[in-house]
């Protein structure tokens, strides 16, 4: 099954092509190329034909968070107009594949947040759930139990203490056992990880059923593909975000990415995979995700370019 990093370089190629399609209609060999890569694989086709979908989209919506984006970076690319009945077709598709997940999670989640909201949780046992951007969580408490299941974004637990019934946060590919103590999860499919910030935890991977870790205040466990890996930190950044803040330490802009897609409301698209992993290190403000890709692109001479407030894609 292919990662989310794949099916993400996947959608920024198609896109990628896409818009040098848009700015050489008149290339015969550029459409050759493109072509010859939708035939490669079906999965390139279908990325390709989302990728026509989401530039309709975004050409014929208006923004609804205008004032968190005043002014466009770039101007965007000239489109042509398109007739009405075949406009409301082409954004009822691009709707259903949009909305699909977050429908999905309205379905599981007990509590969730949107782009650039954060959200305080008391449980019935006591224990607290700070909420990130763009997270929800499925909650199951009972007499014999207590479990969280993190089926997106991040949060941070101060668990009430209860040696008799252990807490339990799930994710999809790690679990997570204390008692009570003080710790943040990231849920991120291809790098998920675990900070404590206060106490200790047992971190198992759920498929494989293996022992990972136990934590203790300033490790953080990040599980990556090939292992797992273990680093330190000032128990005070255990969730920087609880702060508005994104502290990277070296850190590829790739990662960096995808915890800044949690606070904008569009898509980033990173159209240079070298540029993905140049390495950063910086204190990025989240209440300004704008400027903060700004920030992290411009050592390396990259740009933000603002098709509309749903689609950036970053260059250089």
């Amino acid at each position: 099954m292919p990662t989310e990093d794949c099916a993400n370089a996947r959608r920024d190629q198609a896109l990628d092509w896409f818009l040098r399609v848009q700015q050489a209609p008149q290339d015969a060999d550029l459409r050759e190329q493109v072509a010859h890569w939708c035939a490669v694989d079906e999965a390139n086709a279908k990325a390709y034909r989302k990728a026509q979908r989401l530039w309709q989209l975004t050409g014929q919506l208006a923004p609804t968070t205008a004032q968190q984006w005043p002014t466009p970076i770039a101007r965007p690319v000239a489109r042509p107009r398109r007739t009405r009945r075949w406009v409301a077709a082409a954004i009822a598709a691009c709707l259903v594949v949009a909305l699909a997940p977050s429908l999905l999670l309205r379905w599981q989640a007990d509590y969730r947040t949107g782009f650039g909201e954060t959200r305080d949780i008391t449980l019935s046992d006591g224990s607290v759930v700070q909420l990130d951007s763009h997270s929800a969580i499925a909650v199951d408490i009972a007499g014999t139990h207590r479990d969280v299941r993190l089926l997106t974004g991040q949060a941070f637990f101060k668990v009430m203490p209860d040696k008799s019934k252990p807490f339990h946060v799930w994710t999809k590919t790690l679990q997570v056992t204390v008692t009570g103590t003080a710790f943040n999860v990231d849920s991120t499919r291809d790098n998920p990880s675990v900070a404590v910030q206060q106490g200790s935890v047992n971190v198992d991977e759920r498929q494989a059923g293996r022992h990972l870790a136990s934590l203790v205040p300033g490790q953080r466990l990040t599980l990556r593909a090939d292992r797992a890996e273990l680093s330190t930190f000032s128990p005070s950044q255990a969730a920087a975000w609880r702060q508005g803040q994104l502290i990277a330490d070296d850190l590829p802009i790739s990662e960096v990415l995808t915890q800044l897609r949690r606070y904008t409301p569009g898509i980033i698209v990173l159209r240079d995979a070298k540029l993905g992993a140049q390495r950063v290190t910086g204190v990025y403000d989240l209440r300004k995700p704008q400027a903060a890709l700004q920030a992290v692109l411009q050592p390396y001479g990259a740009k933000v370019t603002a098709y509309s407030p749903w689609l950036l894609v970053l260059s250089r």
